[in-house]
């Protein structure tokens, strides 16, 4: 088992501030984000509304009909609890033909309202191979009633 170089964020800021999102209990909201992957094209900005606890509205600037990554912040929560998952299962299974070198997850969350405001996730593999996961999001406006 190889080394892997952790840059990592903490997972107990992640279940803190998940907690204080689901205090909150936001019914209605709307935010807009960008996301960027290698595997996806861009995205973005792309506008979710919530009304009642369900999604209701997607907007994007796209003529035809594309997968929009996550429609909620709830589902930006569960992506980053199973990016924490993959990371540590990483960890621990690290070999064969994509063996890790580092691993990056980087979270920064909104002060006041505590949705995951910015995330950055990267891969950098032992062996020189083409692509590999590398994902920025980024929360660009958002407003609750």
């Amino acid at each position: 088992m190889s080394c892997i170089k952790m840059d990592v964020d903490s997972r107990k800021t992640f279940e803190k501030e998940f907690a204080a999102w689901n205090r909150q209990n936001f019914q209605n909201y709307q935010f807009s984000y960008q996301y960027f992957s290698l595997s996806l094209p861009s995205r973005g900005p792309v506008k979710i509304t919530i009304e009642e606890g369900n999604e209701s509205v997607i907007e994007h600037p796209y003529t035809r009909i594309e997968v929009v990554p996550y429609t909620s912040i709830a589902q930006l929560y569960e992506w980053i609890d199973y990016l924490f998952e993959d990371t540590a299962k990483m960890k621990l299974e690290n070999k064969g033909l994509f063996r890790v070198k580092s691993i990056t997850l980087r979270i920064e969350y909104d002060t006041q309202y505590h949705y995951p405001k910015k995330i950055f996730y990267g891969l950098e593999y032992v062996k020189l191979t083409e692509g590999g996961p590398y994902i920025e999001m980024e929360v660009i406006a958002f407003h609750a009633d």
